[in-house]
């Protein structure tokens, strides 16, 4: 298991936006459940595929990210959980995480 996926999560529910590209008409709402430096796991009502490029910006805007789903498992009716695993971010969005 790789020293990425071993680092502590902070448990942080925010509510993100979630979008493809510059897809910006395209946007999901959505919400964490756990944060990490080098990820989130996102709760989402829609499917996505894994490998697609999102970006997820947090509700009130200060805070964003890029990355790729790497997961997402069919949770409860209706329900999802994303695994995204973040290529690059906000300063402050690192700092919220506690690995660092």
């Amino acid at each position: 298991m790789s020293e990425v996926r071993k680092e502590k999560r902070n448990p942080e529910k925010l509510q993100v936006l979630l979008s493809r590209g510059a897809a910006t008409l395209a946007t999901k709402t959505a919400s964490t459940e756990n944060v990490s430096a080098h990820g989130l796991r996102v709760r989402t009502e829609r499917l996505w595929k894994s490998g697609t490029h999102l970006t997820a910006h947090s509700s009130e805007g200060q805070l964003w990210a890029r990355g790729r789903i790497v997961y997402c498992q069919g949770s409860s009716t209706n329900k999802f959980a994303l695994g995204l695993e973040l290529t690059s971010r906000t300063i402050e969005w690192i700092m919220r995480s506690p690995s660092l």
